[in-house]
């Protein structure tokens, strides 16, 4: 085996005088979700980056950017031309970040995903440069090496990105066993999380599998319920409205339209719907809400906050003092 990954590295450093054919698309794998992080010696643990999915293709001639939307990404993000400098023929997985003050910043790769003009995005490539943090390789020279064990695949990634010099493209770090330590440090930092991924995992395009877990870290806030938002043709809620009381005024914090069931949905709309108006509802709250006088808090689970103090990703756990939810 080790035999073969000589020979491979050796054809990865050949140049090739033709594009090698690569596929035109690979949908990336996915994760399932994990509760709790573990320790495994059969799991390497590493970083779950809050960016923009990325497969990396360059065949010899041209570099292609896909995001997990099938959409061409290469000329939103000029910096990572840099890619031309890999082995003709490699096909990498990874994430594509804008960093801020060392960690992954989602408000600032908004603004890189937003740009459309091709002068505001070579100004963007400048004052806010993007990084792709490479996790896997799919082919190497031409070949699908997608069947190998994951651990191979990553002896290889690394050797690739290494010899491509580049600041734009980094091999993700991982460590191998102690995920329960990776997490708490990931939590520490205020990272989003980390993944576990099984060192035998082969690559499987387009599945959600169980070889790799998602494990994030969240926080848990309690915050008022100011009304819902209906949905439409229907008496049933689709999400709830949440804010807080900041001096005399109500702040919106978040569309909370996750964490219910269809009957509770509709045992919402029951119980809000009659109550009296709110009375100055935030301003900056959802057009089509429905404010009411609940007297309710929520407890809320969500990722972070946004730099306008939003909830990201918000899901109900249940209301504040309820021991049943």
């Amino acid at each position: 085996m080790a035999t073969a990954r000589r020979k491979l590295a050796a054809r990865a450093t050949s140049k090739s005088a033709l594009p090698v054919e690569l596929p035109r698309r690979i949908d990336p794998m996915l994760a399932q979700a994990a509760d709790e992080p573990f320790d495994s010696p059969q799991h390497l643990f590493e970083i779950k980056w809050d960016g923009t999915r990325c497969v990396a293709f360059f065949d010899g001639a041209r570099v292609r950017l896909q995001n997990r939307r099938d959409i061409e990404m290469r000329d939103r993000y000029p910096e990572l031309a840099c890619l031309c400098g890999l082995p003709p023929g490699t096909v990498l997985d990874g994430e594509v970040i804008v960093l801020d003050q060392g960690k992954p910043s989602f408000h600032k790769l908004a603004k890189r995903e937003q740009c459309q003009d091709p002068q505001r995005i070579a100004a963007a490539a400048k004052r806010i440069p993007a990084t792709l943090i490479a996790f896997d390789l799919l082919f190497l020279a031409g070949k699908d090496i997608t069947g190998r064990p994951l651990v191979e695949r990553r002896e290889l990634l690394r050797n690739v990105v290494a010899r491509l010099g580049s600041p734009h493209v980094i091999a993700a770090d991982y460590v191998v066993g102690a995920g329960r330590a990776y997490f708490q440090a990931a939590e520490k930092h205020a990272l989003e999380g980390i993944m576990a991924k099984r060192l035998d995992s082969p690559y499987l395009p387009g599945k959600r599998s169980a070889h790799w877990l998602k494990i994030k870290v969240a926080t848990v806030g309690v915050f008022d319920v100011l009304g819902f938002v209906p949905r439409e043709d229907d008496p049933i809620v689709s999400a709830l409205v949440v804010g807080e009381r900041i001096g005399r005024r109500w702040v919106f914090k978040a569309k909370v339209g996750s964490g219910f069931t269809e009957t509770s949905r509709a045992e919402w709309h029951r119980n809000l719907a009659p109550l009296p108006a709110l009375a100055h509802p935030p301003a900056d709250g959802p057009k089509e809400a429905v404010w009411r006088e609940t007297g309710l808090k929520a407890r809320v689970r969500y990722f972070e906050k946004t730099p306008t103090g939003k909830l990201r990703a918000p899901v109900f756990l249940g209301i504040a003092g309820d021991s049943s939810k």
